[in-house]
């Protein structure tokens, strides 16, 4: 909604558009307006996409450093908790899973309890997919699959009640009782046993010959911590796939006892919702036969989340906090405990040993505004808490993190402390600062469309890219902060062939560059390694190749990245796909940054020195034709394939060595190299081009030089990768030759990979940044948002995660652009839809607000954090305009070509207005 607001600041019911900026407190009214009606909501319990190998699918809280995914199943509330920090070194580099907080109802003298429900789970196999941990979830319903083992039998699923407990009816679900065409897949023959110790084992019952889709069958009273399934034959083999492929599949394991047995899913509402603009978990739900109110958040600063728990109902209720550590698909070598220090609850985790680091870190919890029942205790991964909630009563729990990096001391005694020092007071007082910071947060910037569509990706985006990182901590990786299993895909690692990157695409133009910052710093801890790669490990990129022109050695004094790397200078995918390109997208963003910002102790220290090392390998690595003064690169454009001059490391180098001239220049340093890089720079080939369907379109690699697997210059509804010397190259741009930018429009139309997963985050700006037909790239973008977005606001996608926000940077784009330093505002909107935008971020440290209503431009404000002078597209054609420093007066300003330009102090904001 577009409020009009004079120079003033008055609002102006029905004046025409903006004349200036509008004032703090207006700019937060219209924000909360936006975001008021922006959440992820979910009416049923069956938390789908929890508990997976990618980005959660479910509701999800992070403050930078700790992550929380919303979890649980009908009737009871689990809390996934992972760290950004907590990476495994041993055997290999990989993000991992931490633990959580489950909350139950303690079950009374009927039995009704599933008194598996939430244990630990192992099992002799598990699908990557499908773990144990799934068969005594809850989350069981149609369709749904448990814990499905690998082919082979026989097989076992072992269940860890925590303590010594007495049950006497257990019910398994099989295949086909949540998936009925599945009739083969019903386990066929099985014992349940059960321990005391885990390795000393009776038998209790044994079901042969089942077909049925439940087995759920009363046995004698049976007293054991330990409960197995023994499966010696896990289908009916009644068919070739489940006769030669057999996998046991178990929906769900429950244990009941004396006079219990399964209840109907809980009566009365269920809903959840995801507050982006507070960063809250809201529930309502019916636990323990009462209906609660439950509110969860993180710390602002703090590593601590909280989840108040408000009574509804007309009757007290029991309930359980359980704090543990561990996965559902933990790996071998992990060590979990828990223990109970008082009335405080925690659990930690060890990561495995080995010639890397071993990582540690623990939860603790503790009870605010209530007393626990009895004493808490203690087994396996596993502490509890019992508690009291009376009606109308309200509780929280705290549950406080720590540890994680490489080798810490114990971190459970920190976790306690944190904990211990809570009290009702600090906790109001965190709230109050969470609830600021979020606020502070969405007040960098922000857009007003007129769009319900494109607003609810751009701020579920920038929600969750919020929750991620923060100056100071680990940077994210491929799937945030966010980890549910100990088998991510791709080790959750920093993918460097773009999609680390393309997690910060976003991050300059919406104003929060420093966001970014824990991006370089991992970068930069990778150096000693990328060096040692230069000098020795070169020849691995194509043997052929390499070791015709450096025999065995490599380059000296540069850089080599292998395509995955992980925090404390890790590697966690040790492979380079033919492709050199790694360090030139690596350091795209550090030139980024300092374009954005301006900020000459990042160049100085940072940004410049990591350049220089990337342009010393490529001064070496490319060819040189001393008779036609051209240079010639080899690489992959695409991952395993060959080819001369790919078109992204073409466009990067070209990006790489005109930024490092014009930073030589900035700091007056390294002046005798200038010519050197000059000479590079002038001399590095055209972007390649090809013709598809008797149209000029860009190509991956000079046609005809492709080698490996596919072998075309362009491959239709594939990755974009031909276009990136667009985005993140910056070589061509909204001010380019109209020739080149059709070329780049016949290319998105003859690749027409708006819907290719992997060009998501990349696709959208990159026809925004020449030009492409607005209203068209705009209904591409909404179908895809309304084709592929989640209740949490992620864009879907089975293999990728947080670097979907970098797409932020195409909306951005479609309302402020700046090329050949020139600044557009609305270069690429629709002349009949209205939009504003406030304080977006573009090059030279400029600051810019405008709106767009009825057709016209209504101002331009650009606040200078630089000093930096100003050249802006007219927004009004030949129109004469006024420019005003706010506080200042009229400023003087030249107009050539539609061009204005006048020069700016730092600090100031001048407003751009049609005379």
């Amino acid at each position: 909604m577009i409020t009009a607001v004079v120079a003033a600041g008055l609002v102006v019911p029905g004046a025409a558009a903006y004349a200036a900026t509008p004032t703090p407190e207006q700019q937060w009214t219209q924000v909360q307006q936006l975001l008021s009606g922006i959440r992820g909501r979910w009416t049923d319990q069956s938390y789908a996409g929890a508990v997976t190998r990618a980005m959660p699918s479910t509701a999800l809280l992070g403050n930078g450093d700790i992550g929380v995914t919303s979890g649980g199943g009908a009737g009871f509330k689990t809390f996934y908790v992972s760290k950004g920090n907590f990476w495994q070194g041993n055997p290999n580099p990989s993000f991992v899973a931490l633990g959580g907080l489950t909350i139950v109802p303690v079950g009374g003298g009927t039995g009704s309890t599933n008194l598996a429900l939430g244990a630990s789970a192992s099992a002799s196999s598990s699908h990557p997919s499908l773990p144990p941990g799934r068969a005594v979830s809850g989350q069981w319903g149609s369709g749904y699959e448990g814990w499905v083992s690998e082919v082979g039998k026989p097989q076992t699923l072992t269940v860890d009640l925590g303590t010594a407990k007495t049950f006497t009816r257990y019910l398994v679900r099989h295949d086909s009782a949540a998936r009925p065409a599945e009739t083969a897949n019903n386990t066929r023959n099985f014992q349940v046993q059960v321990s005391g110790n885990g390795s000393a084992w009776s038998t209790l019952d044994t079901v042969t010959n089942n077909t049925a889709a439940t087995t759920d069958r009363t046995v004698a009273g049976a007293t054991a911590r330990y409960v197995r399934l023994q499966i010696s034959e896990p289908t009916q083999g009644s068919t070739p796939d489940s006769a030669a492929n057999p996998r046991a599949r178990i929906g769900q394991f429950e244990l009941y006892g004396p006079g219990g047995g399964p209840t109907p899913p809980p009566a009365g509402p269920f809903l959840e919702e995801q507050n982006i603009l507070r960063g809250d978990v809201d529930t309502t739900m019916t636990i323990g036969g009462q209906p609660v109110t439950m509110r969860t958040w993180t710390a602002a600063n703090d590593n601590l989340m909280v989840t108040s728990i408000q009574s509804r109902g007309t009757g007290p209720v029991r309930l359980e906090a359980q704090t543990w550590s561990g996965s559902q698909d933990a790996r071998s070598g992990f060590s979990n405990t828990a223990g109970v220090s008082g009335s405080t609850t925690w659990a930690a985790r060890s990561t495995p040993t080995g010639s890397r680091w071993v990582s540690r870190a623990a939860l603790a919890t503790r009870l605010v505004g209530g007393s626990p029942v009895g004493t808490p205790t203690a087994s396996g991964n596993t502490a509890r808490l019992s508690f009291d909630l009376a009606p109308n009563q309200t509780i929280r729990l705290v549950t406080a993190v720590a540890g994680g990096g490489q080798n810490p001391a114990d971190p459970a005694p920190s976790a306690r402390s944190l904990a211990e020092a809570q009290s009702g007071g600090s906790l109001d007082t965190l709230y109050d600062q969470h609830v600021e910071w979020w606020k502070q947060y969405w007040l960098r910037s922000y857009v007003d469309l007129n769009d319900d569509v494109l607003e609810k990706f751009y701020y579920g985006a920038l929600y969750h890219f919020g929750s991620s990182t923060r100056n100071g901590r680990t940077a994210p990786g491929l799937y945030g902060i966010w980890a549910t299993s100990d088998s991510p895909q791709f080790s959750g690692d920093m993918h460097l062939n773009y999609n680390f990157m393309a997690n910060f695409y976003g991050a300059y133009s919406a104003n929060r560059a420093e966001y970014a910052l824990p991006y370089h710093d991992l970068v930069l801890a990778y150096l000693p390694e990328a060096r040692r790669r230069s000098t020795q490990d070169l020849n691995r990129v194509n043997p052929g190749y390499i070791g015709g022109r450096f025999g065995t050695g490599g380059i000296p004094g540069g850089v080599l990245f292998p395509v995955g790397i992980g925090p404390f200078g890790s590697t966690a995918d040790d492979n380079y796909h033919q492709q050199v390109v790694n360090s030139l997208f690596a350091v795209s963003q550090f030139i980024a940054y300092y374009d954005y910002t301006q900020d000459r102790t990042f160049l100085s220290t940072k940004a410049y020195p990591f350049m220089k090392e990337v342009a010393t390998f490529f001064r070496s690595y490319l060819e040189y034709n001393s008779g036609t003064g051209r240079y010639t690169v080899w690489g992959g454009p695409h991952e395993g394939t060959w080819g001369r001059n790919p078109s992204p490391d073409v466009g990067l180098l070209k990006y790489l060595f005109a930024a490092l001239i014009d930073a030589s220049v900035d700091l007056n340093a390294d002046a005798g190299l200038r010519a050197g890089w000059q000479q590079i720079l002038t001399g590095l080939p055209p972007t390649p081009t090809t013709t598809h369907n008797g149209q000029p379109v860009f190509a991956l690699a000079d046609p005809g030089t492709i080698t490996g697997g596919d072998t075309r210059a362009i491959r239709p509804g594939d990755n974009t990768v031909n276009l990136e010397f667009i985005h993140p190259g910056e070589v061509l741009g909204i001010n380019s030759p109209a020739g080149d930018r059709q070329i780049a429009v016949n290319t998105l139309n003859a690749m027409n990979s708006w819907g290719q997963d992997n060009s998501f985050p990349k696709v959208f700006t990159q026809a925004a940044r020449v030009g492409y037909p607005a209203q068209a790239l705009i209904d591409q973008l909404r179908n895809q948002i309304n084709t592929k977005i989640d209740p949490n606001l992620r864009i879907r996608d089975p293999f990728h995660g947080l670097e979907k926000a970098g797409a932020t940077e195409a909306v951005n784009n479609l309302l402020l652009q700046s090329d050949d330093g020139i600044l557009r505002v609305f270069p690429v909107w629709p002349a009949g839809r209205d939009a504003s935008f406030v304080k977006l971020r573009d090059k030279d440290a400029l600051l810019v607000s405008s709106v767009f209503t009825g057709g016209r431009v209504g101002y331009v404000d650009v606040t200078s954090e630089a000093g930096r002078p100003v050249r802006l597209q007219n927004p009004w054609g030949s129109q004469a305009v006024v420019v005003t420093r706010v506080g200042g007066g009229v400023v003087a300003h030249t107009v050539s070509g539609n061009v204005i330009s006048f020069s700016t102090q730092a600090g100031g904001t001048y407003n751009v207005v049609p005379q």
